[in-house]
């Protein structure tokens, strides 16, 4: 994978911050490079990620004037944020766009909205806000994991009921499996002393092989249950989703002892 200079893309969000005029905006309190920029973990598919914390939410006129004047191109205004029917988020926009031949994607949010965990650089920073953005790790008790292993465990159960009811009605474009496989990559990551992740981390799957607690073939599978052509492969589908979520249980059971599934076995 080829990299990208990381002071590079911080250079290239430097300039945008200032020729843009966001820094001496008061309604501006606060500039964040987040994502993989901020991480170091860029390469050359990588935007800019950038978090701006706004007191008043800006026009989306007023943005799209302040962009074409930096010669900003491909701007595509608020694709999720309020108003927007594909997506609904309160008081928050996300614009993306090409700055000096780097594609952006610039979130927008009230300052109450910061509280988040992920890799950041500071800008600008009028309020104070940047402690918001790394949250303390909380302290887990081996009770406590086990509890949330066990709650995971039953949604991923749920969940692979759930699909099997809907590829057997043929409703192939209703099927999600975002719920499915946030269980799946959760249990391994408490098992795995990861209970603090993040969970929107752009480099996940990097993440995931080098876990050293895992079912066999864990990488290969969860690929080929999120990857597979459902409506070809449907049933060896069911048939791993119900082998990984027992090797699941196995390893968690290995550790913290017998995990009720069902509240009647209680």
């Amino acid at each position: 994978m080829e990299t990208v200079d990381t002071e590079t893309h911080h250079q290239v969000a430097e300039a945008f911050v200032q020729e843009s005029g966001y820094a001496d905006d008061e309604r501006v309190r606060a500039i964040f490079i987040i994502g993989s920029s901020a991480s170091g973990e860029e390469d050359t598919y990588s935007d800019v990620d950038m978090l701006i914390a706004v007191n008043t939410p800006i026009p989306d006129d007023e943005r799209l004037e302040r962009l074409q004047a930096i010669g900003c191109r491909n701007i595509m205004l608020a694709i999720a944020g309020v108003d927007n029917p594909a997506l609904q988020v309160e008081s928050q926009v996300i614009d993306k766009f090409v700055f000096r031949d780097t594609w952006f994607d610039v979130s927008c949010h009230l300052p109450h909205q910061l509280e988040f965990r992920f890799d950041y650089v500071t800008l600008v920073d009028k309020d104070d806000l940047t402690p918001r953005l790394c949250v303390p790790d909380q302290t887990y008790s081996e009770a406590d994991l086990k509890a949330r292993a066990q709650a995971d465990l039953r949604l991923l159960h749920v969940r692979i009921y759930r699909y099997e009811k809907y590829i057997r009605r043929g409703e192939w474009v209703g099927l999600d499996l975002t719920a499915l496989k946030n269980a799946i990559v959760d249990v391994v990551m408490v098992l795995n002393g990861r209970p603090n992740y993040n969970r929107y981390s752009s480099r996940i799957s990097q993440l995931l092989r080098d876990l050293p607690v895992k079912p066999e073939h864990f990488d290969r599978d969860l690929l080929d249950i999120l990857h597979m052509d459902n409506r070809e492969a449907w049933s060896r589908k069911i048939e791993m989703l119900r082998r990984l979520e027992a090797d699941l249980t196995a390893l968690c059971e290995a550790r913290w002892g017998p995990i009720a599934m069902f509240d009647d076995e209680r």
